[in-house]
């Protein structure tokens, strides 16, 4: 044993520099693709980059063009605005519509607080505007005639009125009304603070006079003439239905070990995600197993075939939804490939199955020295798969674990809390586990998840790859639900972190009351809780507030400001035992997306797991008092010591001291 402790040490000292190391700046700086659209005549694919910047805490964009034969470099069309993001914290995808004559391009932009349109030619001479107004533009379309339709919500300045006047007379409180929320401006929407309210499906948020009727414009981009759309013409602003199902296709996916049903068949590996029709008629099919691999198929209904044309160890997609189709041109594909270990690129996939890359503007991932792979394990009848994430070094070493979905390009886990390849980077190996097939209660769901959960333990054991006596867990939604039955039922947690409220009696009454009935019935089918009064024997089991005593490892929440307030109890708890602290990110929605947030989320985290599964310690003299708290943290047996090793290098690090 000591022979191979000092092998390892040996490698450690060997490996790649520090300067090499992928930072949770890089992470929360990584950029995305989107806004995949071939121009009408297919000569031309535009695509929109959206670069995360701490500097700013902004997401810019900047908008290309490639052709589709894939013979020159893309083309700048310019910078526009920021990311907008929607209610969830999920980053929207660019929007673009060609001209039909293929030679300028109509984007929809977020530029100083205000949502217009913007229009560029081909030539990279840069967009300029076309249609702003006192609202902001929510959706547009080409007509078939070439006129331009769109539809403006309500005038800023309205909106901005009717919350003075909330805050000047009161606000009555109903079912659309987040008590857990600043009522007044507490969230930011379209770069701007503004109130936001319940619209009536589970958490889903709107502004303030989101149900105000919206105005459908015709413009004439010849002349500029404008007119109310007609009825017809506004119809072209609707999502358009998905593809009606089709036996034919079904049995040809079978063939393939797959179903043309979104969520999956019984005994069948494979699902379609996407689909879009080809110019000669023929469509192309977007099939993802568990494990969010992707593949492409095209499908001949004439032919009454199906045909493979390439597939990734990642995702083949739109954007970062793995459910987004690849833009199709007459001659090629053009999709969104990210994988465990490759960030988004752009890549261009010919008919022929060729696979191009287009443009790649993250740095290579093999610059920090680490092994990614898809692993997979049995789970009670069920196949569980999952991402590692490891230095290139052999020896056991701790692990962080987090639970929900893994799709292409790991940041952090499912909501981007944790950064996983800085986690390995410095000596702590990650594990993102893709939830294992869904129960019909959450109780039968969490003991499926802490069997997966304890299933990679032992089999990465058994490999030799970790440490089973040093595993941290932390999770965002229902995985932070996830780990927090880990930490009760379990003793494999040293360390655990969360990024969303708990089922606590808390929650309960900030959410139910008259206009909110749907909120009490989802929790009695899924979670089989009533009220916490009329049911206190089942709310105890599910409450970690109520089952202090029973977490034994320090637990550090780091929440939406709207989430924080109905953690109230659970944080007073964990904190009159000193077992954990809380971290409350004000206008933050459920996921977190300004840049800054992000990098204080994963810094912190970073350094919590590197404190409770290696004891190090970042000298940096602004992080001593968060050391000085924590070495307070814990159960008396387990407290640790402020007398820890200071490190500022990782396990990967030349540098180590």
């Amino acid at each position: 044993m000591v022979a191979r402790a000092a092998l390892v040490i040996v490698l450690l000292a060997a490996a790649s520099p520090a300067a090499s190391q992928m930072t949770p700046r890089d992470i929360a700086e990584t950029a995305d693709i989107s806004g995949l659209s071939a121009s009408p005549d297919g000569r031309w694919l535009s695509y929109r980059i959206e670069r995360p910047s701490v500097a700013t805490n902004r997401i810019d964009v900047e908008w290309y063009i490639v052709a589709s034969d894939g013979g020159t470099p893309p083309r700048a069309l310019g910078r526009l605005g920021t990311a907008l993001w929607n209610d969830v914290g999920t980053v929207l995808p660019g929007e673009a519509l060609w001209m039909p004559d293929s030679r300028a391009l109509i984007v929809r932009a977020l530029i100083d607080g205000r949502v217009a349109l913007w229009r560029s030619g081909i030539d990279g001479s840069g967009f300029a505007p076309l249609v702003e107004r006192e609202g902001d533009i929510e959706h547009f379309a080409i007509a078939p005639d070439g006129a331009l339709i769109f539809s403006e919500g309500p005038a800023r300045d309205a909106i901005a009125r009717a919350e003075d006047r909330e805050r000047e007379t009161g606000i009555l409180v109903d079912g659309k009304t987040d008590l857990a929320q600043p009522l007044f401006r507490g969230a930011m929407i379209n770069g701007r603070t503004s109130t936001q309210r319940f619209s009536g499906a589970w958490f889903d948020r709107v502004p303030l006079l989101s149900d105000a009727p919206r105005t459908i414009t015709r413009r004439d981009l010849q002349t500029g003439t404008e007119e109310r759309a007609s009825a017809d013409e506004g119809k072209l602003l609707e999502v358009p239905p998905e593809p009606e199902p089709s036996s034919e296709l079904d049995g040809l996916l079978r063939d393939f070990d797959a179903c043309s049903n979104p969520v999956g068949c019984p005994g069948l590996e494979w699902r379609l995600a996407a689909q879009t029709t080809l110019t000669d008629g023929r469509i192309a099919l977007t099939l993802r197993d568990r494990a969010f691999r992707e593949r492409l198929m095209i499908w001949s209904p004439k032919a009454s075939a199906i045909a493979p044309l390439a597939s990734s160890t990642g995702l083949l997609s739109g954007g970062r939804d793995e459910s987004s189709p690849c833009a199709a041109t007459p001659v090629a594909l053009f999709c969104v490939e990210a994988a465990a270990d490759i960030p988004p690129r752009l890549v261009r996939i010919a008919f022929d199955g060729t696979k191009t890359v287009i443009d790649s503007p993250n740095p290579d991932p093999d610059r920090d020295g680490l092994l990614a792979e898809t692993i997979a394990w049995q789970v009670s009848g069920s196949r569980a798969s999952g991402v590692f994430i490891r230095p290139k070094i052999p020896g056991r070493l701790p692990l962080f674990v987090t639970y929900y979905r893994c799709p292409g390009w790991l940041r952090g886990g499912l909501g981007d809390e944790w950064p996983l390849r800085a986690l390995a980077a410095n000596g702590i190996a990650a594990l993102c586990i893709n939830t294992v097939a869904s129960r019909k209660s959450a109780r039968e769901s969490y003991d499926l998840a802490l069997d997966a959960v304890k299933g990679a333990i032992a089999m990465l054991s058994k490999r030799g790859d970790i440490d089973p006596d040093r595993v941290g867990m932390g999770g965002l939604s229902f995985g932070s639900e996830v780990t927090m039955w880990t930490a009760r039922y379990s003793d494999l947690l040293k360390a655990v972190s969360i990024a969303s409220v708990q089922m606590e009696p808390a929650y309960y009454w900030f959410n139910a009351r008259p206009g909110r009935e749907m909120f009490a019935d989802n929790l009695r089918a899924y979670w089989k809780l009533g009220r916490p009064d009329e049911n206190p024997a089942a709310w105890r089991s599910l409450s970690t507030a109520l089952n202090i005593d029973h977490i034994h490892a320090p637990v550090l929440m780091q929440l939406p400001e709207h989430e924080a307030r109905q953690a109230v109890e659970l944080q007073s708890r964990l904190a009159s035992a000193r077992m954990g602290e809380m971290h409350i990110f004000p206008l933050a929605p459920h996921i977190k997306v300004e840049p800054r947030q992000k990098l204080a989320a994963y810094q912190r985290n970073l350094d919590w797991f590197r404190y409770w599964l290696t004891g190090q310690i970042d000298p940096d003299p602004a992080k001593a008092d968060q050391y000085q708290r924590w070495s307070k943290l814990g159960r008396p047996e387990g407290r640790a010591s402020i007398d820890r090793t200071q490190r500022s290098a990782s396990a990967i690090s030349s540098n180590r001291k």
